[in-house]
């Protein structure tokens, strides 16, 4: 792809102008959206199992690309945090499930997975992970993408979600948007099943005052909640974007952090805002000896 050569070199200094103006910004996402061969195109990506109602967000296959991930294998499989299939081989996650110290180490991702009460159920896959990058881990940059074993085969039930390419600057602000996972619900347990929970974005600055005027609400964040949040649990899951126009499911956010009373405080959990990341992503999968 010779556009994707030229994208390449965007650090060069003597391109640095260019990619300043309208055409070479116009040019970074073509080649993020169409020469990244690894990263599924529209046609199959974020596609939601077709047999069930779209409004049945608790369906079996309703989130086919949401990963359940967890210290440990087979029959000791738990759920300690939740992440995104983006491409047949990588998981997009919050780095903060992988790099805090005094946890566990995750080392398997499930696909395909429903209720993990019913043991052998079919179509699930569990793989282990081959590594992980992050894109130096602090409160401010809690994102990351772990390579699986091998590849997946796509079907209802595992499938890729699109990357936000056509809403790289979005803030989603007054918009209803879906977050997903195993973690704690109301009876203050984990979920078997993975529930979804469709949440309303708060603007940064009523964020802000939320939390204080904290440094963590930065645009590089997205704030949404107020009753329904994510939870202990849900950490790395992600918040969905359904696009009435292409009839696709992008994750535009991933769990990162929010009040330990969840959703009782009236403060919004916050997210990683994937737009904000969306060149370090590409780069990721791109260089990444699979």
């Amino acid at each position: 792809c010779t556009s994707l050569e030229l994208a390449r070199q965007k650090s060069n200094p003597s391109l640095q102008l260019f990619f300043g103006t309208v055409l070479g910004k116009e040019l970074l996402k073509f080649t993020e959206r169409c020469c990244n061969s690894l990263i599924p195109s529209e046609e199959e990506c974020g596609i939601s199992e077709p047999t069930g109602p779209i409004t049945d967000l608790q369906r079996r296959g309703a989130w086919p690309w949401y990963a359940a991930l967890s210290p440990y294998p087979g029959d000791e499989f738990l759920v300690f945090c939740g992440g995104t299939l983006i491409t047949r081989r990588h998981v997009l996650t919050g780095a903060h499930c992988l790099v805090l110290p005094n946890s566990l180490t995750l080392k398997y991702a499930r696909l395909g997975e429903y209720d993990l009460n019913v043991k052998n159920e079919a179509n699930y896959v569990e793989l282990g992970f081959a590594r992980y990058e992050e894109a130096g881990y602090d409160s401010n940059r809690d994102i990351a993408i772990i390579t699986l074993d091998s590849d997946v085969e796509f079907n209802d039930f595992i499938r890729a979600a699109c990357l936000s390419f056509n809403y790289e600057d979005e803030d989603f602000v007054n918009q209803h948007l879906a977050v997903v996972g195993y973690g704690h619900t109301s009876d203050g347990r984990s979920s078997s099943v993975p529930v979804a929970a469709v949440v309303p974005v708060v603007d940064l600055a009523t964020c802000k005052q939320k939390y204080h005027n904290s440094d963590r609400i930065t645009d590089s964040v997205i704030c949404a909640g107020n009753g329904n949040d994510a939870c202990l649990g849900d950490g790395g899951s992600p918040l969905n974007y359904f696009d009435v126009n292409t009839s696709r499911f992008y994750v535009v956010g991933i769990v990162s952090f929010g009040s330990n009373t969840c959703g009782l405080s009236g403060i919004p959990g916050g997210y990683t805002r994937v737009g904000a990341y969306l060149g370090w992503i590409n780069d990721t999968i791109s260089n990444d000896p699979v």
